[in-house]
Formats: structure tokens, sequence, C-alpha cells
């Protein structure tokens, strides 16, 4: 199955099991995931990590999240499936429009 014949339920479960799966890999850290509503929770280190992601580069999801979706997070992290190889980006929850590119691979956010 193509990433773009995923529904965006299938998609968000997809990038929250990617980028838990690059935080161990990049980092110390203890990760869980949690299902909650149809929605998966990532948690790296105890703290909260909000996952959006885009198919493709059309797609502008590369962006701060609305409140609701940025609530209560240690922080954002973007998963890119728009090339062949999934990029990563952890930003601050109130990332704005444009900076997400900026911010590669910051899973030290998430230490201590």
């Amino acid at each position: 199955m193509e990433i773009s014949e995923l529904s965006t339920d299938r998609l968000h479960e997809f990038a929250v099991y990617l980028a838990a799966a690059e935080a161990a890999r990049e980092t110390p850290y203890r990760i869980k995931v949690d299902e909650e509503d149809r929605r998966f929770r990532l948690e790296i280190n105890g703290k909260l990590a909000r996952v959006f992601a885009r198919r493709t580069a059309q797609e502008r999801p590369m962006r701060r999240g609305t409140r609701q979706d940025t609530d209560g997070a240690h922080a954002l992290v973007f998963v890119d499936l728009s090339s062949g190889t999934p990029a990563f980006y952890v930003t601050p929850p109130e990332v704005e429009r444009g900076e997400v590119e900026r911010h590669r691979s910051c899973w030290e956010r998430f230490a201590g």
C-alpha cells in the first residue's frame, strides 16, 4: 500500500510510529505511544510530542498547529513523507509558519 492511499487517521498513526522509531534511534530517551480515541499520542522522556505529517510537497502541515493541537505539547514533530526518506523536524510548540524547516532533529528538547 502506498502512503498516498492511507486515510488521515492511518497517516497520523504511521507518522507517530515513525517519529517514535526515529526518537528511539537518535536518543537515549524513554519512548511511549498511546492510542486515544483513534489518535495516537507520542511521549518522549515523559513529555508530550504532537506529531504532524505530510505525504506530498504540496501539503503544508509544516507549520504551527492550532492551539488545540499544541495544547500541553512540549514539542511538535513534523514528519515529511514527501520524498523517499522520511525527514523529521522537532520544534517548540509555538513555532511559526516557515520556521519548521530551520529545526532539524532537535531531539535534545526532551532532555531532563
